[in-house]
C-alpha cells in the first residue's frame, strides 16, 4: 500500500474520530443544561391540550397529527437554543478552536439537535396518543395511521430542530432567534397564508415552512379531514421534502455566516 493511500486512510479515520468527538461533546453540553427537558415539557403539554380539544371518533390520527404539528414549535426552539447558547455565554470561540473547521462544529450541533428533536417528536406524539382514552374517544381501527403519524412526527421534529440550529447560527442572539421563530410561526406565516387565500392562491401557502410540515403529518392519516369528511391530501412525502429543503437552506446559510464571522 502506498504512502499516499495510508495518509488518506489515516486522515479519514482521524476525521471520523474528530466528528464523533464533536458530536459527543455537543450531547454532553446539552445534557449538562436544563434546556432540553425545559422545552420538552411545554411541548408535551401543548400536544396533550390540542389532542384533548380535537379528538373524536374516526378522527384520532388526524388529531394526533395536529397536536404533533403544534408541538413541533418547541423542536425549533431547542435547535435555536442549542446553536445560540454558546454565543450568549461567549464560549463559541473555544468551540471553534477545538474543531478542525466551523462547518464540522455546526454539523455536530445539527446531529445532536436532530436526535433530541426526534425524541421530542416521539414523546409528544406518544403523550397525545395516550390522552385519547381520557377524552372518551376510541382508537378504533386507526392504529396504522396513528403509528405512521407518530413516526412522521419524529422526522418532522428532527428537521425542525435542524432548522433551529441553522437559524440560531445565522442570528447568534438567543433571544432574537427565539422571538423570530415564535413571531414567524404564530403571526407572520398565518398572515401570509391568509393573503394567499384571499388572492385565490391557497395551494401556494402549502409550501410555507410550518404549513408544509403540518401537511406532511396530515397526509400520513390517509387524507385530509374537514368536519369528518375526507378530501384529497397533498402527498405527505412531497411536503416532507419541502420541510427538509427549508431545514437545509437554513443550515447552509448558518454555515456560510459562521465561516465569514469574526469570533474574536
Amino acid at each position: 500500500m502506498s504512502a499516499a493511500v495510508l495518509d488518506k486512510a489515516q486522515h479519514s479515520t482521524w476525521s471520523a474520530a474528530e466528528m464523533r468527538g464533536l458530536v459527543v461533546s455537543e450531547f454532553r453540553k446539552t445534557l449538562a443544561t436544563s434546556a432540553w427537558w425545559a422545552l420538552l415539557i411545554p411541548g408535551v403539554v401543548l400536544a396533550v391540550g390540542v389532542l384533548a380539544l380535537r379528538a373524536r371518533e374516526e378522527y384520532v390520527a388526524f388529531s394526533v397529527a395536529s397536536a404533533s404539528a403544534w408541538a413541533s414549535l418547541f423542536a425549533v426552539l431547542f435547535g435555536a437554543v442549542c446553536a445560540s447558547a454558546e454565543y450568549r455565554h461567549n464560549t463559541i470561540a473555544t468551540s471553534y478552536l477545538s474543531a478542525a473547521n466551523r462547518p464540522k462544529l455546526v454539523a455536530a450541533k445539527m446531529t445532536c439537535a436532530a436526535v433530541v428533536g426526534a425524541i421530542y417528536g416521539v414523546v409528544c406524539a406518544a403523550a397525545a396518543v395516550a390522552t385519547v382514552p381520557l377524552t372518551g374517544t376510541a382508537y378504533g381501527n386507526e392504529w396504522p395511521w396513528i403509528l405512521a403519524v407518530s413516526a412522521g412526527a419524529a422526522v418532522v421534529f428532527a428537521l425542525w430542530a435542524v432548522l433551529g440550529v441553522g437559524l440560531g447560527t445565522l442570528l447568534r442572539s438567543q433571544v432574537g432567534t427565539v422571538v423570530c421563530a415564535l413571531l414567524y410561526v404564530l403571526l407572520i406565516e398565518p398572515i401570509i397564508g391568509t393573503v394567499f387565500s384571499i388572492s385565490g392562491w391557497d395551494r401556494v401557502s402549502d409550501y410555507l415552512p410550518d404549513r408544509s410540515a403540518t401537511l406532511s403529518l396530515h397526509g400520513l392519516t390517509g387524507g385530509e379531514q374537514f368536519g369528518g369528511q375526507f378530501g384529497v391530501a397533498t402527498p405527505w412525502w412531497l411536503m416532507l421534502l419541502v420541510a427538509a429543503g427549508y431545514a437545509a437552506v437554513f443550515i447552509v446559510a448558518g454555515i456560510a455566516a459562521a465561516q465569514r464571522r469574526d469570533i474574536a
